[in-house]
């Protein structure tokens, strides 16, 4: 049978787990400095996240606007609970393989932190990354290991993929203009950071 990453997310969270490893700790820190920095110094006011996950990275961001995206019923409604006095967040459910940008689901920047490693299936990449840059109003910040090599031993919900092949061939109106490296002591693989663009 072959592996269906919507299935794995959803009873991931169904029965209690979290995000993973790269939404807590130092990684969770490093990505937090960078993308409120490049918030910073863009004067970025809204953003919109792909894969809201559990809400912990959330929790560092510094921004006035956010739409959370998620597939995940349930971690939609912990975060609507998590974040039941903060105005400034919404967040939307939806089915990846049905879902549609529409004005609602638009902001200055479109974010994605630790997702795409979680897209094992071409299709299913190939319609996350279309939605990204339409709900893109003028940035995109993403957060990968932007490689096509994968280990030796890689777990069935992982798989690299290099997002700045499919940007250069679909979405050339964005240019790549800020790269963020994770340090070599988080011990994670050298093409791994921050990868910002804005639109031309």
């Amino acid at each position: 049978m072959s592996f269906d990453s919507v299935e794995y997310w959803r009873k991931r969270y169904a029965t209690g787990g979290n995000s993973g490893a790269g939404s807590y700790g130092a990684l969770a820190d490093f990505k937090a400095a960078s993308l409120n920095h490049f918030i910073e110094s863009n004067g970025i006011e809204s953003g919109i996240e792909y894969g809201s996950g559990d809400g912990n990275q959330l929790s560092l961001l510094k921004i006035e606007r956010y739409i959370g995206v998620d597939l995940s019923p349930d971690v939609i409604d912990n975060l609507r609970k998590k974040f039941a006095g903060d105005a400034s967040k919404s967040f939307v459910e939806y089915d990846p393989d049905k879902y549609k940008v529409d004005a609602s689901t638009t902001a200055d920047i479109a974010l994605s932190m630790d997702v795409i490693l979680h897209l094992t299936e071409d299709f299913r990449y190939e319609a996350y990354m279309r939605n990204l840059v339409a709900s893109a109003k003028k940035y995109i910040g993403i957060f990968n290991t932007a490689t096509e090599k994968q280990l030796e031993k890689m777990a069935a919900h992982n798989r690299y993929r290099d997002h700045r092949i499919w940007l250069k061939a679909n979405a050339s109106e964005f240019t790549e203009v800020e790269v963020n490296l994770t340090p070599p002591e988080l011990g994670y693989p050298e093409a791994t950071g921050f990868y910002f663009y804005a639109k031309k």
